[in-house]
């Protein structure tokens, strides 16, 4: 499937228009907020998160030197790149610093920069620039609404990144030569205001990470081979998220599910109530169920029922993708050799044609010289066939 990697930017369209959503950070120490923060996304989501956090402070002669590790459990605001943050103070005083978790060794560890009285975090001036720290910070005005654009932020990680490296500008001790920074970048955006009457420095503390074009789950990795296809999938809408930031990528897929994608593919159409027993009006299913069994997509098990929790294997997968296909008048043209694959005996006959459409396409992965017909299909395997679906069959000639 890395035949395809990154084709998928060619089809991208622009993001949908900006909601505002608000997200609670993790507040430290202010018992009431002093200031308000919104973000502006196409998509973003608050899920709580444990990050490893490795602390840095300046040695005697002024470098970098880990001083320890620590856990922080917070809400991750997870952010798509067209992100704007806004920053409402409430009272006078308040002003914000904005400092940058890097992992320029690739250890999934992030690190902390404390400089002491050389600070290397940034503040936000009046402007929404980010300028280094200073005595005397920028304060800014009750209400009054500043932006801080996510575009910012990303080009400010990647040269906190940079400066991190050996010989960087604030370069850590046995940092090496290149960095292996994620690539989403996480901030730390605090806002700040001394209490006049007890002279503490209160803070409202927000975590941030900055995606592109969708929310990358947790348990989906660039390096893992379904995920330009995951990230095509949930961009397109076909899929969403298993909830807490995770795709599940390896759990098995149920007769509902495909039912209730290729349904989502089609539009969610309306569709004449179902006649099978054991789909029960208002199940999250249903609709899907009764418009796959009204365009024939998927047959029944027999006895009038449907068995929506029963796991699909990858011939009946492609069997049902090859109706769909034909429902929706891509091509069926399948020139594959299937004398070539191990064990082609163990295809089922009603299999055969839609296993070497699939074959021909790309829609299973057969580079191991087997089909494996009866092996569960799992949902990375489906966004993969989707994703080379679309490729080959609706993209084609694009």
């Amino acid at each position: 499937m890395r035949r395809y990697r990154r084709w998928m930017a060619a089809f991208l369209a622009a993001a949908t228009a900006a909601s505002i959503s608000v997200f609670p950070g993790l507040a430290l120490p202010a018992a009431d907020p002093f200031a308000e923060f919104h973000i502006g996304a196409s998509d973003s989501d608050a899920p709580q998160r444990t990050l490893s956090i490795a602390r840095y402070g300046r040695d005697a002669e002024g470098g970098f030197q880990l001083s320890g590790t620590e856990e922080y459990v917070c809400k991750l605001n997870r952010v798509t790149g067209d992100a704007n943050l806004f920053i409402q103070p409430a009272e006078e005083g308040v002003w914000v610093t904005v400092d940058y978790l890097t992992d320029v060794d690739g250890d999934s560890v992030y690190e902390l920069l404390d400089g002491g009285s050389a600070p290397v975090w940034e503040i936000m001036d009046a402007q929404g620039d980010l300028i280094p720290a200073q005595d005397g910070p920028p304060v800014l005005d009750a209400g009054q609404m500043y932006i801080l654009p996510s575009e910012l932020l990303v080009q400010h990680s990647q040269q906190a990144a940079q400066n991190r490296l050996a010989g960087g500008v604030h370069a850590l001790a046995e940092a090496p030569e290149s960095s292996a920074q994620p690539e989403f970048p996480l901030c730390v955006v605090t806002l700040h205001r001394t209490d006049p009457a007890g002279g503490q420095d209160l803070e409202e503390v927000f975590y941030l990470q900055i995606y592109e074009d969708v929310l990358v789950p947790f348990d989906v990795s660039p390096e893992d081979p379904y995920y330009d296809a995951v990230v095509f999938c949930l961009f397109r809408g076909y899929f969403t998220g298993t909830g807490g930031g995770r795709f599940s990528p390896d759990s098995p897929l149920t007769r509902a599910q495909l039912a209730q994608v290729l349904w989502t593919v089609c539009g969610s159409p309306e569709s004449a109530p179902t006649s099978f027993t054991d789909v029960p009006e208002g199940a999250w299913y249903y609709r899907a169920i009764s418009w796959c069994q009204q365009t024939k997509l998927i047959s029944g098990q027999g006895n009038s029922t449907f068995a929506p929790n029963s796991l699909l294997t990858r011939e009946q997968m492609t069997t049902i993708l090859y109706r769909y296909a034909r429902h929706t008048g891509s091509s069926l043209n399948a020139t594959a050799n299937m004398s070539r694959f191990s064990d082609l005996s163990s295809v089922s006959p009603w299999a055969y044609n839609s296993m070497q459409w699939a074959a021909t396409n790309w829609l299973i992965d057969v580079t191991d010289g087997a089909l494996l017909p009866k092996k569960t299909v799992t949902r990375a395997e489906l966004a993969e066939a989707l994703y080379c679906y679309d490729i080959n069959l609706v993209f084609q000639g694009f």
